[in-house]
């Protein structure tokens, strides 16, 4: 299992600072007889200078630090 870079979230905090938010994604990746097949996991967030981040809703991050 591997964590695949997806992006970054920039947003300001109710403290009217600036945020960044890294977006990593599990990927799976299964040898069969036919080859390999890569299945997506779970999304993970990550402040960028440390501290982990939960998603509340579509628009709101929690930081756990």
């Amino acid at each position: 299992m591997a964590d695949k870079y997806v992006g970054r979230i920039v947003a300001v905090g109710t403290d009217n600072l600036d945020y960044v938010i890294s977006v990593y994604q599990d990927e799976i990746v299964e040898r069969t007889l036919n080859g390999i097949v890569r299945h997506e996991g779970l999304i993970r967030f990550e402040m960028q200078y440390g501290g982990a981040v939960n998603k509340i809703s579509e628009t709101e991050y929690e930081v756990v630090a």
